[in-house]
């Protein structure tokens, strides 16, 4: 997502996916520059990445939530793992 104003453009959004192309795909990135966020426009990313992931037959979309943006993608559908599994990472020392 790109902001324009003449002839300067600068990134002020962006989401992000992985999929295997047949079945499932996870969520990686949806960020908004602080200065545009609460204007819909995180909103806006995550309907047209959802698109373009079911226009791709991917039906099983999963992503991972820091706490304080869960009610966020609740609003866009998105359901806790009823198992209440849980992400694990590994970072290099």
């Amino acid at each position: 997502m790109w902001e324009q104003r003449g002839s300067r453009k600068r990134l002020i959004g962006f989401s992000r996916a992985t999929s295997d192309h047949a079945f499932n795909a996870t969520i990686w990135d949806v960020v908004v520059h602080p200065d545009f966020q609460g204007k819909g426009l995180g909103k806006a990313l995550m309907k047209q990445l959802i698109k373009k992931l079911r226009s791709e037959d991917i039906s099983n979309v999963t992503l991972f939530a820091d706490p304080e943006v869960v009610n966020f993608y609740k609003q866009l559908g998105f359901m806790p793992d009823p198992e209440g599994i849980k992400g694990m990472f590994w970072y290099p020392d």
